[in-house]
Order: structure tokens, then sequence, then C-alpha cells
């Protein structure tokens, strides 16, 4: 045996353990195509940064900034929410907004990875799209 190999690392093992069934709960939850597993696995990892470690009692934010960190801008992964369609040009009586599916969080900053559906199926990215609730 191998000393300080992931398999005899108990620490280890459990934060995997939680991160697999977080990435889990996560794809099953938001029923999205399989291509979007990259994304979800690096939401639930800074999700898991963001949150206080059991050992520390502190986010790696805290320790970094010295100040506690605001999650008011977190997001449920893949849920849809409207955004208004400024561009709307089809009547008084057809929609104004759009449907998109959140993805990501932004890393550099508190916005957003958006997709659009589309009627056809397809999806277009948008780009630090803000909540409109």
């Amino acid at each position: 045996m191998i000393p300080h190999t992931v398999q005899q690392n108990g620490i280890t093992e459990h934060k995997n353990h939680i991160l697999l069934d977080m990435f889990r709960s996560m794809m099953e939850h938001a029923n999205l195509q399989i291509c979007f597993s990259g994304d979800a696995l690096l939401t639930t990892l800074y999700i898991l940064n963001c949150v206080p470690n059991k050992s520390i009692f502190a986010t790696s934010y805290e320790l970094w900034f010295d100040q506690r960190s605001s999650l008011d801008y977190l997001y449920p992964w893949g849920s849809a929410d409207c955004v208004h369609n400024p561009t709307h040009k089809h009547g008084k009586l057809s929609p104004k907004a759009t449907k998109i599916v959140f993805i990501i969080f932004l890393i550099h900053s508190k916005g957003y990875v958006m997709y659009r559906e589309h009627f056809n199926g397809g999806m277009t990215e948008i780009d630090f799209c803000k909540r409109l609730s």
C-alpha cells in the first residue's frame, strides 16, 4: 500500500463523495442534457468553496479577504427563468420574454452563463445575465 493515496485518505474520500452526490443530484434535478455535466461539476465545486468547512468553520473567501461573502447571487443550477426581450416586435399578444436556463456562475464576477432555448430544441449561450426577480 502507498501512503497518502486517495483510497487511504478518509478526508479526501469524504469530499469526493459529497462532490459526486451533489453533482448527481444537480444533474437529475435539472433534467438537462449530459453535455452540461462539466458545467454542473464546476458549479458544484464553486458552491462547495462558498460554504464553511467543518474543520475550519470559515469559507475560503473569509480566510482570504477577512470578511464574510454575500451569497445573495447564488441561483439554483439548471433552473428556468425568463428575461425581457427589448427587441420584441411580434404584436400585442405574443410573449415579451425569452425562457433561459441557468448553467454556470462566471468565475471573476457575480454574473451567470445562461442558455436560451429555441423552439426547435437548440440552445444559445448568453453570458452575464442578471436575474429579474
